[in-house]
């Protein structure tokens, strides 16, 4: 039996007061034919995981939201979809008093940005700071679950142990590229299909975005050419955002 691959778009901890954006979860196997969602995607809160579990455990629960059984014989790789890791110039800032010359442009400013998203903007893509914008939250629910997993920094932007891998990626950048658009908007559709009850936009959105994100993970593992990895200019501390190549397109 190959890997699993897990998506999960996050939400803020108490995101179970917004209807507009929520913990969206999906699984995808590959196939002869290429990639099969599994179980059943979720949206909700995984707040609730996320504080009474641990180590595989708490991986574990996660499957079992997806109606996927929890086996620890199989791989089970997880790409997220929300900062794991700060700006370090704002981390030495708050730890050490570390001033730096800040530059006019706000999206130039270290403090607020890690330095892979700042070469983003130079692609017209517009990330959010974890700093400056409302995702604060949704940041601290990611890191959260990394200790809580039990997972340790592998190389630069991976994380794991035993049989869990988990890295970070940005969908909205992501579905830049056709092969990752083509087939998240297959896979959504054919869920959609067999869905039984109208499924409104929010959580359209989100599971897309996990599905998204599940993708990313397969590709990482077995097409792992196919993605931009940590070059000389990445910043260990800040993690990495994990795209396909030509998301610049």
């Amino acid at each position: 039996m190959g890997e699993l691959f897990i998506g999960w778009d996050v939400g803020a901890w108490n995101c179970d007061r917004n209807r507009e954006s929520r913990d969206a979860l999906c699984a995808l196997d590959l196939s002869d034919s290429g990639p099969v969602l599994v179980g059943t995607p979720w949206r909700g809160n995984l707040r609730d995981l996320l504080v009474a579990h641990a180590g595989h455990d708490l991986v574990a629960a996660l499957l079992r939201r997806l109606d996927v059984g929890a086996d620890e014989s199989r791989h089970v790789r997880f790409a997220i979809d929300t900062p794991l890791a700060w700006p370090r110039r704002m981390l030495e800032l708050v730890t050490a008093g570390t001033c730096i010359d800040v530059p006019i442009q706000a999206d130039n400013n270290p403090y607020l940005f890690r330095v892979q998203e700042v070469s983003l903007f130079g692609h017209e893509q517009r990330p959010l700071s974890v700093v400056r914008d409302m995702i604060g939250s949704q940041s601290t629910k990611g890191i959260h679950f990394l200790h809580r997993a039990q997972l340790a920094p592998m190389t630069v932007g991976v994380w794991g142990h035993a049989s869990t891998t988990v890295i970070e990626t940005y969908p909205a950048a992501a579905v830049a590229d056709f092969e990752v658009s083509q087939l998240s908007a297959s896979l959504l559709a054919d869920l959609l299909g067999e869905e039984k009850t109208a499924r409104n936009g929010a959580w359209r959105s989100d599971v897309r975005d996990a599905i998204i994100c599940a993708l990313i993970a397969m590709l990482h593992r077995y097409r792992p050419e196919r993605l931009v990895g940590p070059g000389t200019e990445a910043e260990p501390a800040e993690g990495w955002i994990w795209l396909p190549k030509t998301h610049v397109a």
